[in-house]
């Protein structure tokens, strides 16, 4: 089935899309394996280490090994099959929290271990992840994409609205419930993952060497000054925008706040998430891609502002909600834009050279948000990462080519 050859199809006809329903139900479990899990690593990290210093870093390695990994992973994935990295993925994600659901069960769970678990999980997760979208080119039209990245965030977003509060509220029960699910459900992606249909591994058509190949994808990425600009403010936002979920998940668990309340942190932040996916699923296709998301970058910013004078924890949970409602607004509209206009058998190499720039200084914002909390309290550390966001904030106003990018229907008329 040539799916280029595809016109739009609304919410409903995405169902109807062969393969769309089994990758739709692999994605969402994953998802839900990492929603289970990754409150319950941070309160985990600060239970046995008694640091927010330590806790921090465990979070930090992982993202920096996942980061390492992304940049050989997008290759990777554009030369094998991309069915069969989805299971490797799921699999290794049973491996790993399986085990920790077993040595806490045991009473044998220690810092060391941990970290190296962590990052062991993460460093698959960088080098097989991107094969999820890559897919998700195979199955459905180019012009699909808009509404389908927009069901993707509202699926994550009711995913992690209520992921994390169950996480907190699990740990509270048995710190070793939280990892047992969450293994569980990269079982059930695995499986969901079988049933997809086969396509032939993607070859590259010039017979490229791997590192011809990876090098090909990265100066397509960064011959492009929009994709260039948009990168560096994305990834300035977003240790900014992670920093500050850091800063608040310590400082709460250092606080002695109720691990369930600090769940109820990103219930708040995935339910103005869901809000802004249902607006999205809206704008995907009429909305100036260019002037919406200049807009959410400085809404962001100017939602995040109560919290340098306040420490109070209602204060916290809607300011930081408030803050999130744009997110999937972005992603549909400017990463939707991206993604559908990159070749498709690149969709590995680009995905990766687009995410592990935006998320590289993500890597160690747990680190920084630790540290900064352990020296000049909860206040400062949120106006060194909101400062940050209004530097990428501006850096987006003031470059035309991004503002003057047009709503969906009209991507065909301009190119990257």
């Amino acid at each position: 089935m040539n799916v280029q050859q595809h016109g739009g199809v609304s919410a409903q006809g995405l169902w109807r899309t062969r393969g769309y329903p089994t990758w739709f139900t692999a994605d969402t479990a994953t998802a839900v394996g990492v929603a289970l899990r990754i409150l319950a690593i941070t309160l985990l990290g600060y239970h046995i280490s008694g640091s927010t210093v330590t806790a921090g870093w465990i979070g930090s390695a992982s993202m920096v090994a996942q980061q390492v990994c992304s940049v050989f992973g997008g290759t990777f994935v554009d030369r094998h099959s991309r069915r069969t990295l989805i299971i490797v993925n799921a699999l290794a994600g049973v491996l790993c929290w399986g085990t920790v659901f077993v040595l806490l069960g045991l009473n044998l769970m220690s810092v060391p271990t941990l970290l190296v678990i962590s990052t062991a999980s993460s460093a698959i997760n960088g080098f097989l992840g991107s094969a999820t979208d890559a897919a998700l080119k195979e199955i459905i039209a180019i012009t699909d994409y808009p509404k389908a990245r927009s069901l993707n965030e509202g699926r994550d977003a009711m995913v992690n609205m209520s992921g994390s509060p169950i996480s907190g509220f699990l740990y509270g029960i048995y710190p070793w419930l939280p990892f047992l699910l969450s293994a569980l459900a990269y079982a059930i992606a695995g499986v969901a993952a079988t049933r997809l249909p086969k396509h032939e591994a993607p070859h590259d058509e010039a017979g490229n060497s791997f590192i011809r190949a990876f090098t090909e994808g990265w100066s397509w990425t960064f011959r492009k000054p929009l994709l260039v600009i948009s990168v560096a403010a994305i990834s300035v936002l977003n240790f900014g925008i992670n920093g500050i979920q850091y800063a608040i998940q310590l400082h709460l668990a250092s606080a002695g706040t109720n691990a369930t309340y600090i769940g109820f942190i990103s219930t708040g932040v995935f339910l103005s998430m869901f809000v802004g996916a249902l607006v999205s699923s809206r704008l995907s296709t009429r909305a100036p891609v260019g002037l919406t998301t200049c807009s959410a970058f400085a809404f962001v910013c100017i939602a995040m502002l109560p919290m340098v004078f306040t420490h109070n924890y209602w204060g916290i949970l809607i300011s930081n909600s408030v803050a999130c409602f744009p997110f999937p607004i972005v992603n549909a509209l400017l990463l939707g834009f991206i993604f559908a206009k990159a070749p498709e058998s690149m969709q590995g190499r680009v995905s990766v050279a687009l995410t592990v720039p935006c998320n590289i200084l993500t890597a160690f914002c747990s680190a920084a948000a630790g540290s900064l909390l352990a020296r000049w309290g909860f206040s400062v550390a949120v106006i060194v990462f909101l400062t940050l966001m209004a530097l990428s904030a501006i850096a987006i106003w003031v470059y035309p080519p991004i503002r003057r990018i047009p709503k969906a229907s009209d991507w065909d008329k301009i190119s990257l």
